[in-house]
């Protein structure tokens, strides 16, 4: 009886609030001293109850987490993270709490983790290349992409030698993963002159000003002669309708825009897809010079690359995050023209829309003002974080163009814009009002966030904006690796293996060579200046060593080239005389005194 009692009692204590079981987790991933994590983990939290949450406040090695709940799971998607990093995630005390008992809350709970080391890729060469002069594999850039296969799952290196290659460029979207290399982005470039009113077959679309028509008539006899050639209907130079497409080092040159400087639209770049990337591109038009990808989920990363033009030059969809870029101004110089808008964006339902991230602002012309932008289409987004403009530059008060299209923009703010000089930008004119009329004739009218908190400045990063579930890290593609340390004598040169190089490029006197994945090298004139620089496992070209002859005599060992045999690249043994009569890759296979080979593409 006393034992009944006593049961009842206890049954009605923990009834009582403060008393109930309290809240606690019964599984943690990653567990606590994990190692080996992949970079694109989450932190899953599961508890013994249905949650909600509570206070919040979780942090991973001192950022901010938010997750999502369902039942009795909390599920963090992290930003990028990093190889071979020690990792400590904190939720504090009363983070969450029960949800049919708010009072009932979790204590805190911390634990670490440690991602995987980086995997060193797979030593390779390039794919393809392209020169002018016949010494690769081919002498047209769409003929390189032509001739790479379809549906890949991993990059196909195409290198670009320095030249001007006329013609318009088409990928077409069954060729994801073409990684298009150039040697120089001053000096290797893809240029067509090509506007949006250009038809296959010689149609026109545009105004019907007399003078204009003129003018289009004149530029419609260049076709007669297949002055655009392969363009499949399409109007931009450079149109890439394929997934992860990466381009560096290249310049993109619609001359309708860069040379003419006069409308209609004449795109140096469109881009369609999702997970497309530019680092160190050049890109020169005058009206509607890059468009980037469709669709809400769709991501661009564009660092340190150079953006001309002046009327609506970047516009378009999806989020797009500029990352150390130089945006320049150009003008016509007719009297009637404005100096131009930047952006024209037409985001749907993206996330964050258009971010510049530590950009500069220049103008080929002083005095000229302009804008920022204008709202195109949908539920346009734009910021501008710590942008910085040069003496040339008038940046109008406002800001914000009000009207343009048919949209009311969600946000169209800068934050910390500033002078070279550090002189900041007065922005408290800045405009947060914006219309459009219906087809109907009726006015909409709208208000959009014209400012950003430091707070909110500081969550416009490349972790939390590019990387998103699938861990898409262009970054890393991006990545310049360190330059090799040379050693010679005085007949190679070698240098120790570079982390997560696939490959190495042999520059002599300042040019192109070879590509070898070897770290030795041997030289054919003790005279020449050698330099050499890491490829990364994207194509990405590294940072170049100095220079070195082989008359600098350091010692490497006592082994020597005994013999050299040349081959073409179907294998056939040829002599160097069969090389003369014209520039070609063969194939150099070195034998050295020690019975060690070693087999390189070269020029000859």
């Amino acid at each position: 009886m006393k034992k009944k009692i006593f049961s009842l009692m206890l049954a009605s204590l923990l009834l009582m609030p403060g008393l109930q079981a309290a809240l606690s987790t019964t599984r943690i991933i990653p567990a606590d001293g994990s190692v080996n994590v992949d970079i694109n983990a989450r932190v899953i939290l599961m508890f013994d109850k249905n949650i909600q949450i509570a206070a919040g406040g979780c942090r991973l090695n001192g950022e901010i987490m938010t997750p999502s709940v369902s039942n009795k799971m909390a599920t963090f998607v992290l930003p990028c993270l990093d190889y071979a990093t020690l990792y400590t995630f904190v939720a504090p005390a009363g983070a969450f709490c029960e949800k049919d008992n708010t009072d009932n809350t979790s204590s805190e709970l911390r634990f670490s983790f440690t991602t995987k080391q980086r995997p060193q890729p797979e030593a390779r060469v390039f794919d393809a290349i392209v020169a002018l002069d016949g010494s690769g594999d081919y002498t047209s850039v769409q003929e390189a992409v032509n001739k790479a296969p379809e549906n890949l799952s991993k990059p196909w290196l195409i290198f670009v030698r320095k030249g001007v290659y006329n013609g318009v460029l088409r990928i077409p979207s069954s060729k994801p993963y073409i990684h298009l290399i150039g040697e120089d982005a001053d000096s290797t470039v893809i240029q067509e002159k090509i506007c949006c009113d250009f038809l296959v077959d010689g149609g026109y679309t545009g105004p019907t000003d007399p003078e204009f028509v003129a003018q289009w008539k004149a530029y419609v006899d260049q076709f007669s002669t297949a002055r655009v050639k392969n363009s499949q209907g399409q109007d931009p130079m450079a149109y890439i309708d394929a997934k992860n497409f990466y381009s560096e080092n290249i310049t993109y040159n619609n001359r309708w825009g860069s040379e003419d400087r006069d409308y209609p639209q004449a795109l140096a770049i469109r881009c369609l897809k999702d997970r497309t990337a530019f680092y160190h591109c050049r890109a020169l038009s005058y009206q509607d010079t890059w468009r980037t990808p469709d669709g809400d989920g769709s991501r661009q990363y564009i660092k340190d690359c150079y953006i001309e033009g002046n009327v609506d030059f970047i516009y378009g969809d999806g989020d797009a995050y500029f990352e150390d870029c130089h945006i320049n101004i150009i003008k016509n110089h007719k009297p009637t023209e404005e100096a131009g808008w930047i952006v024209a964006p037409s985001q749907g339902g993206a996330p964050w829309g258009y971010v510049f991230k530590d950009c500069r602002l220049t103008s080929e012309t002083a005095g000229d003002s302009i804008y920022l932008g204008r709202a195109w289409h949908g539920s346009p987004k734009t910021v501008f974080i710590n942008l910085e403009l040069d003496d040339k530059i008038v940046l109008r008060d406002k800001g914000w163009d009000s009207h343009f299209g048919n949209a009311i923009p969600v946000i169209f703010a800068d934050w910390h814009t500033h002078y070279a000089d550090g002189r900041m930008v007065d922005m408290s004119l800045r405009n947060n009002w914006y219309w459009y009329l219906r087809s109907e004739g009726d006015t909409v009218q709208g208000y959009a966030q014209r400012f950003l908190s430091d707070e909110e400045a500081s969550r416009y990063t490349f972790n939390r904006i590019i990387p998103a579930s699938d861990g898409w890290r262009p970054d890393l593609m991006a990545e310049r690796l360190p330059a090799p340390v040379l050693q010679t004598s005085s007949t190679q040169i070698s240098w120790e293996a570079v982390p997560f190089a696939i490959c190495y490029e042999i520059r002599k006197d300042g040019d192109f060579a070879c590509f070898t994945t070897e770290t030795l090298y041997a030289v054919d004139d003790p005279h020449a200046k050698y330099q050499v620089l890491a490829v990364n496992e994207w194509g990405g070209r590294g940072q170049l060593s100095d220079v070195a002859t082989a008359l600098q005599r350091t010692s490497l060992g006592t082994a020597v080239p005994v013999a050299t045999e040349y081959y073409d690249l179907t294998g056939r043994h040829i002599s160097l005389d069969e090389t003369a009569a014209r520039r070609q890759i063969v194939l150099c296979k070195t034998i050295w005194s020690d019975g060690k080979t070693k087999v390189e593409k070269q020029i000859r």
